[in-house]
């Protein structure tokens, strides 16, 4: 069963949203090259404010993919200095999906 992860945070200001922004790039770089097949899918909206994310990953299995790549360790491990607030995460199981 696919497991659907979503997180949620708000940069501290432009400047931290716009290197936000850039990492994410980057990690998005990765997932082209590589193509994880147990990643369905990956997307991150920046919301109408220009600061707060929102990064849902569906995943096929048990191993998240992203937490393999490079790119998406250096993002994780500096989102804290990024944001306003600890990012909040939900895990849950997918039940119903539409393309």
């Amino acid at each position: 069963m696919a497991k659907q992860t979503v997180v949620r945070y708000t940069t501290k200001d432009e400047a931290a949203a716009k290197e936000n922004q850039r990492l994410i790039e980057a990690v998005f770089a990765d997932l082209a090259a590589q193509q994880p097949a147990a990643l369905s899918s990956y997307d991150v909206a920046v919301l109408d404010d220009g600061r707060s994310f929102v990064h849902v990953a569906v995943v096929d299995g048990d191993a998240n993919p992203l937490l393999e790549l490079e790119s998406f360790r250096t993002f994780s491990s500096t989102v804290g200095e990024r944001a306003d607030a600890p990012p909040v995460a939900v895990t849950g199981e997918v039940f119903a999906a539409h393309p």
